[in-house]
């Protein structure tokens, strides 16, 4: 059981270290099957045991720069969607100009 943790928490190291750009979306959908996976596994595993407890520090050291590589992946991803949504909204603006509401002429009235 510890050993199929420890050779599907290798596969997602292996994954998340080639992790780029071109293949994302590919790369992505393989990462979350993976980590639901090892979710899986992690949920049937047996109490600790002093024979699997090398291999247990060396899935918990893999597991740590796991959860770095994903934040980095996360934010990269928030940014591209931020960068995406900028570029429509300029787009939008761009073949209708006149659609945004200015407030350049708006006269308020106030009386005492």
């Amino acid at each position: 059981m510890i050993n199929d943790l420890y050779q599907l928490t290798d596969e997602i190291y292996r994954l998340i270290q080639t992790f780029s750009d071109k293949n994302r979306e590919e790369s992505i959908q393989k990462l979350e099957y993976l980590l639901l996976k090892r979710r899986d596994l992690i949920e049937k595993l047996p109490p600790k045991s002093r024979d699997n407890e090398s291999m247990g520090k060396k899935i918990v050291e893999m597991n740590k720069e796991i959860d770095q590589k994903l934040i980095l992946i996360r934010h990269q991803i928030m940014v591209d969607l931020r960068l995406l949504k900028a570029k429509k909204k300029h787009s939008n603006r761009y073949v209708n100009p006149y659609e945004t509401k200015t407030f350049d002429g708006m006269f308020y009235d106030k009386k005492n």
